[in-house]
Order: structure tokens, then C-alpha cells, then sequence
């Protein structure tokens, strides 16, 4: 889905802008769906094929198309935790940004996209 939320603050600069990472949507649960998570363009696919680090499901789409990505990272809690939320940039090597300690954080954590104008 499409949140109207779609701008998440940050502490430290983006290749989108100086303080913040925006999304465009949230890939919805399935297989069926081009872009579903489990889809022919899901998660799997933007590890396969554009190289994002094998740390977790990424999970929402920003307005890059593809050049930076929001995962669910498993690294430190691995398979039963609950992940953090990261934004990962192709476009810097693949650097991995922290946004927030859980989903439901990040969920709430995202702003409208005119608090940055």
C-alpha cells in the first residue's frame, strides 16, 4: 500500500535528502503480486538481482526505483527477534542506515512528506 505518511526522519544524510528517507509504498504479503514480498519483484529478487545484502525482507519501495530500500534487518536478533528497521542505499556501497528498533516503530515514526519543505 501507499502510506500518506511516506517520510521517515533521520540523523544522518541520505542519498535522498540531508534528514530524512522516503517511501512509496509497502509491499503487501503474497506471491501473486508483482511486487509482493514473496513476488517476481519482492524481496528475493533485490538481493538476487541488484545485490542488496542478504540481512532481512525489505519491505517498502522508495522513490529511487530501486537504488534504496527499506529491510527489515535480522542480523542482531536473529530468525525468533524482532528486527530492526534499516534503509539500505545502493548507491553508497549498500550502507545501511538504522531508523528504527521495531516496525511498529517505524510505522509510527513516518511523517508527511511536507514537514520537509
Amino acid at each position: 500500500g501507499i502510506p500518506v505518511n511516506n517520510c521517515f526522519p533521520t540523523n544522518t544524510r541520505t542519498s535522498w535528502a540531508e534528514n530524512h528517507v522516503a517511501i512509496t509504498g509497502i509491499m503487501g504479503i503474497g506471491r501473486e503480486k508483482t511486487y509482493s514480498l514473496c513476488g517476481e519483484i519482492g524481496s528475493k529478487f533485490m538481493m538476487e538481482e541488484w545485490g542488496y545484502p542478504d540481512i532481512g525482507i525489505y519491505f517498502c519501495d522508495c522513490p529511487s526505483a530501486g537504488h534504496d530500500m527499506i529491510c527489515l534487518d535480522y542480523r542482531n536478533c536473529g530468525a525468533s527477534g524482532e528486527p530492526q528497521v534499516v534503509h539500505v542505499d545502493q548507491e553508497d556501497n549498500y550502507k545501511v542506515t538504522f531508523l528504527a528498533n521495531s516496525f511498529t516503530g517505524f510505522i509510527k515514526g513516518l511523517v508527511h512528506e511536507s514537514q520537509f519543505d
